[in-house]
């Protein structure tokens, strides 16, 4: 299409649009996508003038003026409602993404559902149901986390990452006698750390998953348990993730 303007430039925006969405892309498409707009641009060099721009952030006000196609500048915001505005002084238009990033207070991270089910209890021995929040120290409780695909789909390539906080331990359930209250459903991959358990699996559609880990209160203290996370790594499509709380280790 490299020569017809309008088809070239309708070409573009949808190639443009699909890369600044939320749609998995391998790296090979991602690379090619790219290319083709780099060529674009190379091909449509337009105006030289570069960039003319004056903005201001919270009533400070700056200029910029430049030769190259592409600005980046790193502002800092205050905890307060920021407000920035832009004008154009040059004769290109000017395409602008305001981006930003940062860490949720501990307590304050959101939760989500798109497309995947996640359930956490904590139970007994006996199975029966524990509240996490207080727990006496030297207390062994099974931790019981369900997955459940909630559409016709197959996903693959499934990560689920659950967190310990630092007052609890995992224990090597090949030493201890628990019964099938840890017995979990079947997965490709396990990785067990000291303060953390991620699997790696498959669902089929509609199909429910269970993880268990015997975990031990041990060390007196208030401690903060992260939320756990599940998602399909490569497509955005399907990932839960819930909220942490507090708990406590008591005597």
């Amino acid at each position: 299409m490299l020569g017809d303007g309008f088809q070239e430039g309708k070409l573009v925006k949808k190639i443009a649009k699909a890369l600044s969405s939320d749609i998995w892309m391998s790296t090979q498409t991602t690379a090619y996508s790219l290319f083709v707009i780099s060529n674009c641009i190379l091909k449509n060099k337009g105006n030289q003038g570069g960039i003319v721009v004056n903005y201001s952030l919270n009533g400070v006000s700056e200029e910029v003026n430049t030769s190259k196609s592409l600005f980046n500048k790193e502002i800092a915001i205050e905890r307060k409602k920021n407000t920035i505005s832009i004008l154009n002084k040059g004769e290109n238009t000017l395409y602008v993404r305001v981006l930003n990033k940062g860490i949720l207070p501990v307590g304050e991270e959101k939760s989500f559902k798109r497309n995947l089910k996640m359930d956490i209890s904590y139970r007994t021995k006996n199975g029966e149901r524990i509240n996490p929040e207080e727990i006496s120290q030297g207390t062994n409780f099974v931790a019981e986390l369900t997955v459940k695909n909630e559409t016709n789909f197959n996903i693959n390539n499934i990560a689920l990452t659950q967190y310990i906080p630092s007052g609890w331990e995992i224990i090597n359930t090949r030493f201890t006698d628990f019964g099938n209250h840890t017995v979990s459903s079947k997965v490709n991959f396990t990785d067990i750390r000291d303060a953390r358990q991620s699997h790696y699996f498959s669902l089929k559609e509609f199909e429910i998953k269970t993880f268990r880990v015997l975990l031990n209160a041990s060390y007196l203290g208030n401690y903060y348990l992260p939320g756990a996370q599940v998602e399909a790594m490569y497509d955005n499509d399907f990932t839960t993730r819930v909220k942490g709380k507090w708990v406590k280790v008591i005597k």
